[in-house]
Parts: structure tokens; C-alpha cells; sequence
């Protein structure tokens, strides 16, 4: 129908990992901050921020949803309160993971 949202399609069935892959790759915070982060591991936040374009915020937000999903990795373990992480994304996780989107998709 003309002028009506699109429906969004059941993702059920969807292995935990592809889909932590899916929700990784699908906000452009994360996936920006995620591509940097291959591309300049042991990074910072402030690095990230101008490298990216992405708000400090931003950045913030999506290295805390990357840490959770296990597809980015700081050298200090919590608490960090004040101090200067860097950060290194797991190429190893999200190949095996987005492999797993992949299959689930084409399956």
C-alpha cells in the first residue's frame, strides 16, 4: 500500500551469534566505529571520534554495545574511570559471527 511503513521481517530463528553480528553491523555508530577500529587497532577514544566522524557520545556508546557483543576489546579491564583505554576490534569473533549471518540469511 502507498504511504504506509514497510513491515519489518521476523528475525526468529536466528542463531544468538548471527545475530549479535546483525546488530553490530547495523547501526552506522557501531559499524563505523567497528571498521576503524580493524583498521587501527589499539586505538582510543579521541582517536576514534576523529577518525570516524562519529560524536564522542556516539563513540562511547557503540564501544560499549562492541565490548558487550565480544567484538571489541580494551587493554583495562573495568573499572577505567579516568583512564586511557585502547581498543582493538576481534577480527577472529566477527568473521566466525558474521559467517554465521551469512549461512543464516542464505540458508
Amino acid at each position: 500500500m502507498i504511504g504506509c511503513m514497510p513491515r519489518r521481517v521476523n528475525l526468529a530463528g536466528m542463531p544468538v551469534r548471527a545475530a549479535a553480528a546483525h546488530e553490530a553491523v547495523s547501526g552506522h555508530a557501531r559499524l563505523s566505529v567497528l571498521r576503524y577500529l580493524l583498521d587501527h587497532p589499539g586505538s582510543k577514544r579521541p582517536e576514534i571520534v576523529s577518525g570516524t566522524g562519529v560524536s564522542p557520545g556516539g563513540v562511547r556508546a557503540a564501544l560499549a554495545e562492541l565490548e558487550s557483543l565480544g567484538y571489541v576489546v580494551g587493554d583495562i579491564d573495568a573499572p577505567r574511570r579516568g583512564q586511557r583505554v585502547r581498543y582493538t576490534a576481534s577480527r577472529h569473533a566477527l568473521t566466525d559471527d558474521l559467517t554465521a549471518l551469512v549461512a543464516w540469511i542464505l540458508r
